[in-house]
C-alpha cells in the first residue's frame, strides 16, 4: 500500500512540473493592447483580443507554439531584451522599439499573402495557425 501511495504521489509531482501553459511575455501583450485593443473602435476586435489573451500570438498549451503573427513579431522583438528590469529602466526606449516593431509587422504579409494590418482594419485578429 505504501508503494502505491508513493507511486501516486511521485506521479502527481511529476505531472505538476510537466504541465506548460501558454504564457506570453507580459510586455508584448501590453504593447499589443496599447496599440490595438485600447484604441480600436471595433467592438468585435476588442472582444476577440480580450478573449484570445496570449493566443493573439500563441496557440496550444506551450508558449513555444506561436501562430504566424507571433512568429513574425518574434523576428522583430527578442524576449530576452524585454525583461521587467529593462522595461522599468528604459521605458521610452522600449516603447519606441515596440512602436517600430508593430509598424513593421503591420506591413508584413502572412503565409497566405495577406498583410497583418489588413486584419486589424477589418476587425479581425491577425494570427492564424500555420505548422
Amino acid at each position: 500500500m505504501k508503494k502505491m501511495f508513493m507511486l501516486l504521489l511521485a506521479t502527481a509531482v511529476v505531472s505538476t512540473f510537466a504541465i506548460q501553459h501558454a504564457i506570453a511575455i507580459p510586455a508584448f501583450k501590453k504593447a499589443f493592447d496599447q496599440r490595438v485593443t485600447s484604441v480600436s473602435k471595433n467592438a468585435g476586435l476588442v472582444a476577440a483580443a480580450k478573449e484570445a489573451k496570449c493566443n493573439v500570438c500563441h496557440f496550444g498549451k506551450s508558449k513555444k507554439m506561436k501562430n504566424d503573427f507571433g512568429k513574425a513579431l518574434a523576428t522583430l522583438l527578442k524576449k530576452a531584451n524585454y525583461k521587467s528590469t529593462r522595461i522599468q529602466a528604459e521605458p521610452e526606449k522600449v516603447k519606441a522599439e515596440f512602436d517600430a516593431a508593430f509598424k513593421k509587422v503591420w506591413a508584413m504579409k502572412n503565409p497566405k499573402g495577406v498583410v497583418y494590418g489588413t486584419f486589424i482594419k477589418d476587425g479581425k485578429l491577425p494570427g492564424t495557425i500555420t505548422e
